[in-house]
């Protein structure tokens, strides 16, 4: 099952953590099954420190696993420490560098940390990734959306929107985008974030 959660706000262009949670086959080829689907839900349960402890002994138990690494970056995310949940990703995408997700959320935590150049490249990296679908959208969809908030903020509002363009020709439907949109078309649009 594949899911896309909002997890994280930032005014008033939402950013958007991904939750991936993969199939049982693929959980039951790991020996840190029971600890990742415990992280699991100690994430949905918000309970962010638990996760951490159990990805811990997950990654102590199986350290090529680019599913507990993504998923501690994502508990580390939660908690606000950015370096941690960076480095996190980092090893997830070392691990397995065709795995989306943590792609999408590193760029994310370069955004929260202010550093868009950063996160751009990430973000470019991932339109060079297969598109994969996703509720509410697309993993290139989301890569476009996030791209048009780095241009907003950067005050390149014909920048960001082509790439709001762009993320709403993939997924024409994705409410965040169309309130994008709308906000860098109004004439009385406020300069960044």
């Amino acid at each position: 099952m594949i899911s896309l959660k909002r997890l994280m706000h930032v005014a008033p262009a939402a950013l958007f953590l991904c939750v991936w949670q993969p199939s049982l086959s693929v959980l039951a080829q790991q020996s840190d099954t029971s600890f990742l689907q415990q992280a699991q839900t100690a994430i949905e349960e918000g309970r962010y420190t638990d996760a951490e402890t159990m990805l811990q002994q997950a990654i102590a138990q199986r350290p090529d696993s680019a599913e507990a690494y993504y998923y501690l970056g994502l508990s580390l995310h939660q908690q606000f420490r950015l370096r941690e949940a960076i480095l996190a990703y980092r090893n997830a995408i070392r691990i397995s560098p065709k795995y989306d997700l943590p792609y999408i959320n590193l760029g994310l935590a370069w955004i929260e940390g202010r550093r868009l150049d950063e996160a751009s490249k990430v973000f470019r990296q991932v339109l060079t990734l297969p598109d994969r679908e996703e509720s509410p959208a697309s993993n290139h969809t989301l890569a476009h959306y996030n791209l048009a908030i780095i241009f907003k903020r950067e005050d390149n509002p014909e920048a960001a929107l082509k790439e709001v363009q762009a993320a709403l020709d993939i997924t024409p439907d994705f409410e965040s985008a169309q309130e994008l949109l709308q906000e860098l078309q109004s004439p009385d649009r406020s300069k960044g974030d």
